[in-house]
């Protein structure tokens, strides 16, 4: 939520920008917005701060976890930079205009956490490493979209929302006492797929090209983790390993340009 309050004021004043230049404008450029489109984009993505949450797989594990030798639930703080492309095609009727989007990103949303914990079983109780790594390594969106003119018709305020994927990359390594090794490890590298939500604001150049600012909300649900004990490790608790459960969703904020065919 910390990260949303910064985010939103971020895309009032992209909005506010754009819109200040249309204002500048003393005559209509933008003509009609029905028709095909197509454009490129750059921006920024964060996650929610959602959690990783760890259980047992066997009752060894399962005591593990609950007595905080291995952890039960871990925050990430992925960010970082996205680009990528949009096309769709608009109707418009009056002021009302309606269509649909899509679009593909290529992003480094990601982050990766340690934590250090005790296995309060043993005296004098060993130190045990956790390392929890979250990364998304694409975003596509197939969203409708619905808006209204503005400013003699030359800028588009819209509000957009469909389903979306995406590629996940998530990690787990848990070490034997004091660090020395890994003995549970897993991965996984895959496709979720979710919804999106978001709103935008676009202003008309000219006749053809577009200046685009917007805001998205992605969930792409959740994906489980195998993080299993390591054949050549001696497992602590339990011969089988962990399921750690990660969210994945998060908030992008993106301007570009497009152009109208």
């Amino acid at each position: 939520m910390a990260r949303l309050s910064i985010a939103l004021p971020a895309l009032a004043g992209l909005a506010l920008s754009v819109s200040s230049m249309a204002l500048a404008q003393d005559a209509a450029s933008g003509g009609s917005w029905a028709g095909a489109y197509g454009g490129v984009h750059v921006g920024y993505g964060f996650a929610s701060d959602d959690n990783i949450n760890t259980s047992g797989q066997a009752a060894g594990n399962i005591a593990n976890v609950a007595s905080g030798a291995r952890p039960r639930s871990v925050s990430v703080d992925a960010d970082g930079f996205v680009g990528g492309v949009a096309l769709g095609y608009n109707m418009q009727s009056g002021n009302l205009v309606f269509g649909v989007e899509t679009d593909i990103d290529l992003t480094d949303i990601e982050d990766s956490t340690t934590v250090r914990t005790v296995n309060p079983a043993v005296t004098p109780p060993p130190a045990l490493i956790n390392r929890f790594s979250q990364q998304l390594d694409y975003l596509g969106t197939l969203r409708l979209r619905l808006g209204t003119t503005v400013n003699g018709g030359n800028t588009l305020v819209y509000a957009t929302g469909g389903m979306a994927y995406g590629g996940i990359d998530n990690s787990v390594t848990m070490s034997i006492p004091n660090g020395t090794a890994a003995q549970f490890s897993g991965s996984n590298d895959e496709t979720e797929t979710g919804y999106v939500l978001g709103g935008g604001v676009e202003h008309a150049i000219d006749a053809n090209l577009r200046m685009t600012a917007s805001y998205m909300y992605y969930d792409l649900g959740s994906s489980t983790t195998n993080v299993a004990v390591i054949p050549t490790a001696v497992p602590l608790g339990g011969g089988t390993g962990y399921n750690s459960k990660f969210d994945t969703s998060g908030h992008l904020l993106r301007a570009g340009l497009g152009y109208k065919f």
